[in-house]
């Protein structure tokens, strides 16, 4: 059964880029440009949550998502790996409850081994 990747960025390119790089590697993926609610991403069957921190534009940004969704429903073990440019984004991963935090830029050889390490 192939493994299902939600991927919430802002920037449209980036998105575009997460999914090549997640479909090339026989990852199914969905794509948000905005935050999509915590009841939705808890009803789905996905294998991983990757998102950006900075979500302009959106009701609530990553880490704060990331909170939510881990807060509201402990028994969903979806992995969250929270992914930033910004200085402080490890500390707000870890803080949120995310599983794991990458920096932007990112490598896609160790983005694809995270990614296969996370999935559940």
């Amino acid at each position: 059964m192939e493994k299902h990747i939600l991927i919430i960025e802002d920037d449209k390119e980036i998105s575009e880029l997460f999914q090549l790089i997640f479909e090339i590697a026989d990852y199914q993926t969905t794509v948000f440009t905005i935050a999509p609610d915590p009841e939705f991403i808890n009803k789905q069957n996905f294998n991983l949550v990757v998102m950006d921190i900075r979500l302009l534009g959106s009701r609530y940004n990553g880490n704060e998502l990331c909170r939510i969704f881990k807060t509201r429903f402990p028994e969903n073990k979806t992995p969250v790996l929270l992914m930033s440019a910004e200085s402080n984004g490890n500390i707000l991963a870890r803080k949120c409850g995310a599983d794991s935090f990458m920096d932007k830029p990112f490598d896609i050889d160790k983005l694809l081994a995270r990614v296969s390490e996370m999935m559940v």
